[in-house]
């Protein structure tokens, strides 16, 4: 490739996500168009994975990792490689879960205690797309100078230690930050869209008692994990920041250093213009349909633009498109707790 200035259409990769198999996976992301078979149990699309294929627009045919090994620094901007630590890595790694069964009681590491390994550290937000009517959250300790009792009731792999955390219903529409170091969970039967760091350091601390076909647990990592738990993080629901907008109803719901995310919902026919941005941006529409610089994305479709020169019109009479973004932002969460 090229190092030309990426403008127009060449600024804009249409992406399909990598369908992850989990065994609290199900069927449930079929809404959102993916391909999954009856007896296939799917617990992630993930939508900006650097193995992510692009389907259309710029650097059609390739993987989002190989539009970026080609040139990390004119691909990600400066603002987009510091947040990944100049790694060639997309910097969002944006996905669809569907916990159809309660997922593992876990923790992330952030990046210092992720560095020994060359790796980065996990913060994440959520937004709760849907829930049974018994959808719970697991949200850090119930009591936060008992990580002792919490360690011990883990350390019988039964799920006997979510006793020890938050349960909270999971509400449609509300929306979460989980700074590394939160002791969380997602329950059953919630859908979820997830904006992250793009990291894969999860320590396993729980797992209700799951086992294989030939009856052996999932692997734990309880010295890990309770090494890098903050047992004082007790996540709350954030509230929005509207945006004033003709046609266009925008909230800001949540933004870090690491990420920032905003929902466009249009009620009237009405072109938008994106905001210009020094890293790369994700657009994922969750209802309807958008046209995104001349390219059309369908319900449960995404777009990366990539940085460069001149704005990107969005049209829509009815969608409502969630875009994730790199804020220039200071070292602390929208929680106010800093890692």
């Amino acid at each position: 490739m090229t190092d030309e200035v990426l403008t127009g259409s060449r600024r804009i990769s249409l992406v399909r996500p990598r369908l992850d198999a989990k065994p609290w996976g199900g069927t449930a992301l079929r809404q959102f168009g993916m391909d999954i078979a009856d007896e296939e149990m799917i617990g992630e699309a993930l939508v900006t994975a650097n193995d992510a294929v692009i389907t259309g627009g710029f650097g059609a045919g390739t993987t989002l990792g190989e539009i970026i090994a080609d040139d990390p620094g004119h691909r990600l901007g400066e603002l987009g490689l510091s947040i990944v630590g100049g790694r060639a890595l997309f910097p969002l790694l944006v996905k669809l879960i569907d916990a159809n069964q309660d997922l593992s009681i876990q923790v992330h590491p952030n990046d210092q205690q992720a560095a020994p390994l060359d790796r980065l550290g996990k913060t994440e937000a959520w937004v709760i797309l849907d829930s049974r009517s018994d959808g719970r959250l697991y949200l850090g300790l119930q009591n936060p100078d008992d990580l002792a009792g919490f360690a011990a009731a883990a350390g019988l792999l039964d799920g006997s230690s979510a006793s020890h955390l938050r349960s909270i219903p999971a509400a449609k529409g509300s929306v979460w930050l989980l700074p590394a170091g939160t002791i969380h969970a997602l329950g059953a039967g919630v859908l979820v869209y997830e904006i992250q760091q793009p990291s894969d350091m999860t320590f396993r601390l729980d797992d209700w008692g799951r086992v294989d076909a030939f009856g052996n647990p999932r692997e734990m990592h309880h010295e890990a994990g309770l090494a890098v738990a903050r047992p004082d993080f007790q996540p709350s629901a954030i509230g929005s920041v509207r945006i004033e907008s003709a046609g266009t109803d925008r909230e800001v719901l949540v933004a870090c250093r690491y990420f920032a995310l905003e929902r466009w919902d249009w009620h009237v026919a009405e072109g938008e213009l994106l905001p210009e941005s020094a890293a790369p941006q994700v657009l994922t529409v969750l209802e309807h349909s958008l046209e995104v610089g001349g390219f059309s994305l369908n319900t449960g479709e995404s777009a990366v633009i990539w940085p460069g020169n001149g704005p990107v019109m969005l049209n829509s009479d009815n969608a409502i498109v969630l875009r994730g973004w790199i804020p220039d932002a200071s070292d602390t969460c929208a929680t106010g707790t800093s890692e």
